[in-house]
């Protein structure tokens, strides 16, 4: 546990001055003057880094910024209101998008925050969605999106030494400018480290640019050393100077990611064929439009939302353990993400959900050790927090007689409903086409696209993306992926005078929502290795048995009818270590080839894929609440844009992972 204390965030602590300025106790310094604050960033980073005219010779859609220390979000809401303004002066310009990544130790809590905030009435526009989407203290990448201003926010939660390194970095670099902040060099000299200068450096596109309000000797040497080229400027007021600088990546080592190399497009295409239908396929396609693609959806279906995808409730809630490793933190910001992108969704695409909560269910022994186990990873309370039984019975609003682990921000909503408004929100845009009854047989690749092969056709893209679940497997660039399928159904079940008092999502071996157009889900049932996808009578009645072994003597649950035989049939596709498949599909043939001496060195070259050939799939049972990240993960992979996962996670997520396992234990490779 050792190591897992030192991934928890802790809270900023804020004093507040006679004139409402938010002060650390822990750096004994102000975070902004209240006077000054607006026009001082302004003049520092704004003007220091030129951005005004950077933006108007901007050749590229998206320009990426920087900054050490987040504090009160002050720089990034002056740089929304600059872009905004930006956009509205140059509506035709190339520059379309603006991307911010920030990172933060000690981040203010979401009441200083806003307290810090209500002094700057003309950025209320990016304060709002800002505090909406603001994350719990939990370590990692969080990515925050302002659709309506085309921005995106990155705001990273650890120390910036450790989070920065963890960045996945394009051969050109990932940012276009730095704003090198955080509270003064005599006050958090940890800031403004050679170390942390290099690391700002090997993240640089050629020619970025760097702003910093001090003009230390120290700090201008550093900056030397890593290779930018300093100058001192007038500084802001009574400042005397400040530094601003510019760095060139001409001498700088073409950097290589060996076994986990995750290939981008050769170059970002503007055409891209999806494979599916569900909840992966819809998140992607959105993802893709709003970057600019244009996007072919082939579905073997006569009608979106088949399957699993299919549902009409169900719920949403994170994975968590004991620990923060890379699991349990992707699933944790892959919730909160996912919570986010529905609301800001069914604002313009409404659909059925419900975030009232959900209970996990102490129900028997072996639940109570994994349920407790949990708890030690001392989770922010706003996230899990246990409850007593008369606890879960008042929060329910019916008998259940059980502890419980209580998610307030958790619920249910419908996965049929919500794939669909995503398909309907992204053919507004004129750059989605969806052909159904298109079965894909197979693929095959050309000098510079990728021939698709259905039965009364083939059609060329030039990049191809795989959301096809447990048929990921029927193609044989896919065939030995270790992915497995799981047939669920889900019961769905009239409501009566007792259960339509239920008020949150009830998780124990299965689950039960609450009611939605007169009917509760109640499932589900889990068939490791079987595809079949017809209805059974027998896993009707194993839904209730179970919900009835897990709350056992309760007279409503004796009361649920399942004689209609109504429900949703299901495969899930899954992977041994509940990591998802997401990114460039590896090549197998070359793998079993490429690693001859894996077990005494690890390899230098990068690891062999198929180029333009992607996947998102073994998303298991928990795709409501990883496919909107994985989505707008990969959608900025094959735009090579900064991506909102480190690169622990990002390994784990590598089709090529348990390949090379094996390898490394010196077991040969035998599909």
């Amino acid at each position: 546990m050792s190591e897992d204390k030192n991934k928890l965030i802790t809270h900023a602590k804020i004093n507040w001055s006679d004139q409402s300025e938010p002060f650390s106790q822990l750096f004994q310094d102000v975070y902004f003057n209240t006077e000054q604050g607006l026009n001082e960033s302004l003049y520092v980073f704004i003007q220091g880094n030129n951005l005004a005219q950077r933006w108007l010779d901007c050749s590229e859609p998206l320009f990426t910024v920087a900054e050490t220390g987040f504090g009160t979000g002050l720089n990034f809401l002056i740089t929304c209101l600059e872009f905004q303004a930006f956009q509205k002066s140059h509506p035709a310009a190339q520059l379309q998008r603006l991307h911010f990544s920030s990172f933060e130790k000690f981040p203010l809590n979401k009441q200083d925050l806003q307290s810090a905030l209500n002094r700057w009435p003309v950025l209320d526009y990016f304060i709002k969605p800002l505090l909406d989407q603001y994350p719990l203290a939990l370590t990692g990448c969080h990515r925050i999106t302002l659709n309506e201003f085309n921005i995106t926010l990155d705001l990273w939660l650890g120390d910036v030494k450790e989070m920065l390194p963890a960045l996945y970095l394009y051969d050109a670099g990932i940012f276009d400018c730095w704003y090198l902040d955080g509270f003064a060099p005599s006050k958090n000299p940890e800031m403004w480290s050679e170390q942390l200068f290099k690391q700002i450096a090997d993240s640089c596109k050629t020619d970025a640019t760097i702003a910093t309000f001090t003009a230390a000797g120290f700090v201008r040497r550093g900056l030397i050393n890593a290779g930018f080229a300093m100058q001192k400027r007038k500084g802001y007021g009574k400042k005397r100077e400040m530094l601003i600088g510019q760095f060139s990546r001409a001498d700088l080592k073409v950097p290589t990611y060996g076994a986990n190399y995750r290939a981008a497009a050769d170059s970002p295409t503007r055409d891209i064929a999806i494979i599916g239908g569900g909840i992966s396929s819809a998140c992607l396609a959105l993802a893709l439009i709003k970057r600019g693609f244009k996007v072919t959806l082939y579905c073997k279906d006569a009608s979106l939302a088949h399957g699993a995808s299919g549902n009409e409730q169900a719920a949403l809630y994170p994975l968590l353990n004991g620990h923060h490793s890379a699991l349990s933190q992707f699933f944790t910001n892959a919730f909160l993400f996912a919570r986010n992108y529905v609301l800001q969704l069914a604002q313009s695409n409404p659909f059925a959900f419900d975030f009232s909560g959900l209970l996990q269910l102490y129900y028997d022994p072996i639940s109570a050790k994994k349920l407790d186990k949990i708890l030690l990873g001392q989770f922010p309370t706003e996230l899990v927090v246990q409850k007593s039984a008369m606890q879960s019975n008042s929060i329910a609003h019916i008998d259940i007689g059980q502890r419980a682990l209580y998610y307030p921000l958790a619920g249910w909503l419908s996965p049929k409903q919500m794939v669909n408004a995503l398909f309907d929100k992204a053919q507004q845009s004129g750059n989605l086409t969806i052909h159904f009854n298109h079965k894909l047989n197979s693929f095959s690749q050309n000098p510079h696209s990728w021939q698709l092969n259905f039965a009364d056709k083939h059609v060329d893209h030039q990049l191809l993306v795989l959301t096809t679940g447990f048929d990921t497997l029927d193609f044989k660039q896919c065939e030995a992926l270790p992915l497995s399928a799981a047939r669920g159904q889900v019961s769905h079940i009239p409501t009566n005078n007792t259960i339509d008092k239920l008020q949150v999502t009830l998780c124990h071996e299965g689950y039960l929502t609450p009611e939605n157009n007169q009917q509760h889900c109640m499932g589900a049932t889990f068939k490791r290795h079987t595809t079949d996808q017809c209805f059974s009578v027998q896993e009707q009645d194993d839904n209730k048995q179970k919900l009835a072994k897990c709350i056992p003597d309760k007279v409503w649950v004796d009361d649920i009818d399942i004689s209609g035989n109504k429900a949703n049939v299901g495969i899930r596709c899954s992977t041994r270590d509940h990591f998802p498949y997401v990114g460039a599909i590896p090549d197998y043939r070359a793998t079993t080839t490429f690693y001859p001496d894996v077990q005494k060195s690890p390899p230098l070259a990068n690891a062999p894929f198929h180029k333009n050939l992607y996947m998102l799939t073994g998303l298991g049972s928990r795709g409501l609440c990883t496919a909107p990240l994985l989505a707008e993960m990969l959608a900025a992979q094959i735009n090579h844009e900064p991506l909102p996962l480190s690169s622990e996670i990002l390994n784990s997520l590598q089709g090529n992972r348990q390949w090379l396992n094996y390898l490394k234990k010196g077991k040969p490779l035998k599909f």
